[in-house]
Protein backbone atom coordinates (compact mmCIF):
# COMPACT_ATOMS: atom_id res chain seq x y z
CA UNK A 1 0.00 0.00 0.00
CA UNK A 2 1.31 2.95 -0.79
CA UNK A 3 0.82 6.58 0.75
CA UNK A 4 -2.05 7.53 -1.61
CA UNK A 5 -3.89 4.17 -0.61
CA UNK A 6 -3.32 5.44 2.57
CA UNK A 7 -4.31 8.77 2.64
CA UNK A 8 -7.22 7.25 0.71
CA UNK A 9 -8.17 4.87 3.35
CA UNK A 10 -8.08 7.32 6.04
CA UNK A 11 -10.29 9.63 3.91
CA UNK A 12 -12.74 7.11 3.35
CA UNK A 13 -12.53 6.00 7.35
CA UNK A 14 -13.49 10.15 8.17
CA UNK A 15 -16.42 9.84 5.37
CA UNK A 16 -17.63 6.63 6.74
CA UNK A 17 -17.53 8.09 10.19
CA UNK A 18 -19.08 11.30 9.38
CA UNK A 19 -21.82 9.76 7.49
CA UNK A 20 -22.79 7.49 10.98
CA UNK A 21 -22.67 10.42 12.59
CA UNK A 22 -25.02 12.47 10.61
CA UNK A 23 -27.45 9.80 10.26
CA UNK A 24 -27.25 9.60 14.21
CA UNK A 25 -28.02 13.46 14.59
CA UNK A 26 -31.20 12.84 11.99
CA UNK A 27 -32.34 9.98 14.37
CA UNK A 28 -32.15 12.43 17.15
CA UNK A 29 -33.67 14.93 15.37
CA UNK A 30 -36.35 13.28 14.25
CA UNK A 31 -37.39 11.56 17.52
CA UNK A 32 -37.38 15.74 18.56
CA UNK A 33 -39.87 16.26 16.19
CA UNK A 34 -42.28 13.18 17.04
CA UNK A 35 -41.65 14.53 20.48
CA UNK A 36 -42.97 17.98 19.44
CA UNK A 37 -45.81 16.68 17.63
CA UNK A 38 -47.13 14.88 21.00
CA UNK A 39 -47.00 18.28 22.77
CA UNK A 40 -50.11 19.96 22.47
CA UNK A 41 -49.35 23.46 22.16
CA UNK A 42 -52.24 24.73 23.62
CA UNK A 43 -52.41 29.04 22.87
CA UNK A 44 -50.92 30.92 20.26
CA UNK A 45 -47.31 31.72 22.15
CA UNK A 46 -47.29 27.88 22.50
CA UNK A 47 -47.92 27.05 18.92
CA UNK A 48 -45.50 29.95 17.97
CA UNK A 49 -42.65 28.57 19.63
CA UNK A 50 -43.61 24.65 18.22
CA UNK A 51 -43.80 26.65 14.73
CA UNK A 52 -40.06 27.90 15.22
CA UNK A 53 -38.79 24.72 17.15
CA UNK A 54 -39.92 22.74 13.91
CA UNK A 55 -38.41 25.06 11.61
CA UNK A 56 -35.18 24.73 13.23
CA UNK A 57 -35.14 21.15 13.34
CA UNK A 58 -36.09 21.37 9.71
CA UNK A 59 -32.94 23.75 8.82
CA UNK A 60 -30.63 21.90 10.66
CA UNK A 61 -31.82 18.50 8.68
CA UNK A 62 -32.14 20.04 5.14
CA UNK A 63 -28.10 21.19 5.89
CA UNK A 64 -27.36 18.32 7.23
CA UNK A 65 -28.77 16.28 4.18
CA UNK A 66 -26.90 18.31 1.92
CA UNK A 67 -23.75 17.01 3.46
CA UNK A 68 -24.51 13.60 3.66
CA UNK A 69 -25.31 13.30 -0.14
CA UNK A 70 -22.26 15.00 -0.49
CA UNK A 71 -19.84 12.22 1.67
CA UNK A 72 -21.88 9.75 -0.06
CA UNK A 73 -20.68 10.72 -3.74
CA UNK A 74 -17.43 11.60 -2.04
CA UNK A 75 -17.41 7.48 -1.11
CA UNK A 76 -18.41 6.60 -5.02
CA UNK A 77 -15.81 8.92 -6.16
CA UNK A 78 -13.80 6.79 -3.96
CA UNK A 79 -14.95 3.26 -5.54
CA UNK A 80 -14.93 4.76 -9.12
CA UNK A 81 -11.32 5.70 -9.03
CA UNK A 82 -12.28 9.90 -9.75
CA UNK A 83 -12.22 10.76 -6.26
CA UNK A 84 -9.65 13.95 -5.79
CA UNK A 85 -10.50 14.82 -9.50
CA UNK A 86 -12.68 18.66 -9.63
CA UNK A 87 -15.84 17.36 -11.30
CA UNK A 88 -16.11 20.83 -13.31
CA UNK A 89 -12.53 21.23 -14.97
CA UNK A 90 -10.67 17.88 -14.50
CA UNK A 91 -7.92 19.27 -12.68
CA UNK A 92 -6.81 18.02 -9.30
CA UNK A 93 -8.55 19.36 -6.27
CA UNK A 94 -5.58 19.95 -3.84
CA UNK A 95 -4.86 17.67 -0.78
CA UNK A 96 -5.33 20.31 1.72
CA UNK A 97 -8.92 20.60 0.49
CA UNK A 98 -9.45 17.04 0.77
CA UNK A 99 -8.62 16.75 4.09
CA UNK A 100 -10.78 19.83 5.01
CA UNK A 101 -13.96 19.01 2.96
CA UNK A 102 -13.26 15.42 1.85
CA UNK A 103 -17.05 15.50 0.33
CA UNK A 104 -16.09 18.35 -2.37
CA UNK A 105 -16.17 17.64 -5.71
CA UNK A 106 -14.89 21.02 -6.76
CA UNK A 107 -11.43 22.57 -7.15
CA UNK A 108 -11.68 26.01 -5.20
CA UNK A 109 -11.43 27.76 -8.14
CA UNK A 110 -14.41 25.90 -9.34
CA UNK A 111 -16.12 26.06 -5.81
CA UNK A 112 -15.76 29.79 -5.81
CA UNK A 113 -16.80 30.48 -9.34
CA UNK A 114 -19.96 28.57 -9.40
CA UNK A 115 -20.52 30.10 -6.11
CA UNK A 116 -20.50 33.36 -7.17
CA UNK A 117 -22.66 32.83 -10.44
CA UNK A 118 -24.73 31.95 -7.84
CA UNK A 119 -25.08 27.99 -9.18
CA UNK A 120 -24.05 26.25 -6.42
CA UNK A 121 -25.11 25.90 -2.33
CA UNK A 122 -22.77 27.32 0.41
CA UNK A 123 -21.72 24.86 2.10
CA UNK A 124 -20.70 25.81 5.81
CA UNK A 125 -19.72 22.66 7.64
CA UNK A 126 -15.78 21.84 7.42
CA UNK A 127 -15.04 18.40 7.73
CA UNK A 128 -13.70 19.84 11.29
CA UNK A 129 -16.86 21.34 12.43
CA UNK A 130 -18.79 18.94 14.60
CA UNK A 131 -21.62 21.11 15.86
CA UNK A 132 -23.68 19.00 14.72
CA UNK A 133 -22.69 16.48 17.20
CA UNK A 134 -22.84 18.73 20.04
CA UNK A 135 -26.52 19.90 19.06
CA UNK A 136 -25.57 23.26 17.81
Amino acid sequence: MDRTDIHIERITQKLKLRRQQILEFLKRLDDEVQELDTDSAQDIADRSVLSMSKESLFDRTSQQRIVLRMVEGALGRISDGSFGVCANCGDDIAPQRLEALPWTPYCLRCQENLEDEGRYPLIGTSFTDDSFTRGG
